[in-house]
């Protein structure tokens, strides 16, 4: 009897709840577009959060290779502190693309292929990638902008300026503001 019943509740939670196709995070592309200005950026950000983000990321193929290595796109977790506009869950999952093997810190490949962030907190602008449950950064570098010492960093000829040594109440009032 106790058999049957489990067989019973496991075929109606199969039929229960959707099957989604899962994403294939190697074909996913990354939308490099730059944004003319920090308005358009809030604007065009499905989120923007203050998060914490883990250092440990999973790398995923492409398929692709430049002479100095292979194409690859990085998932990382990250917890949101707060969220300044959307609607978001406590846990979010980033993509990114980089190379393999990762280039120096000072290449300029990081400019195109940014790979997967440090570890830290930061300010980020995040696009929905479309058809998962995956965010990429707005405007690759742009959207990214570390938190040291309760001040956020604008990342030099890459971030908003506007957006430099501001506190998280300073943040969110620039954010609110511009969004109105």
């Amino acid at each position: 009897m106790f058999y049957r019943l489990l067989l019973c509740l496991s075929l109606l939670c199969a039929f229960s709840f959707p099957v989604h196709a899962q994403t294939e995070i190697g074909r996913v592309h990354v939308d490099p577009s730059p944004y003319p200005s920090l308005a358009e950026l809030v604007k065009r950000s499905d989120l923007i959060v203050i998060a914490s983000v883990s250092g440990a990321h999973q790398l995923y193929p492409t398929g692709r290779a430049i002479p100095q290595g292979k194409i690859v796109n990085y998932t990382q977790s990250l917890q949101v502190k707060t969220t300044i506009k959307g609607t978001s869950s406590r846990r979010l999952t980033v993509i990114s693309t980089g190379v393999e093997p990762l280039p120096d810190a000072s290449s300029p490949l990081n400019l195109q292929y940014p790979g997967p962030l440090s570890e830290g907190n930061y300010l980020l602008f995040l696009r929905k990638v479309r058809g998962s449950q995956l965010y990429s950064t707005a405007g690759l570098w742009q959207g990214v902008y570390p938190i040291y010492q309760g001040k956020t960093i604008a990342l030099s000829n890459l971030g908003f300026t506007e957006l430099n040594q501001l506190s998280q109440d300073e943040v969110v009032r620039k954010i609110t503001a511009i969004s109105r």
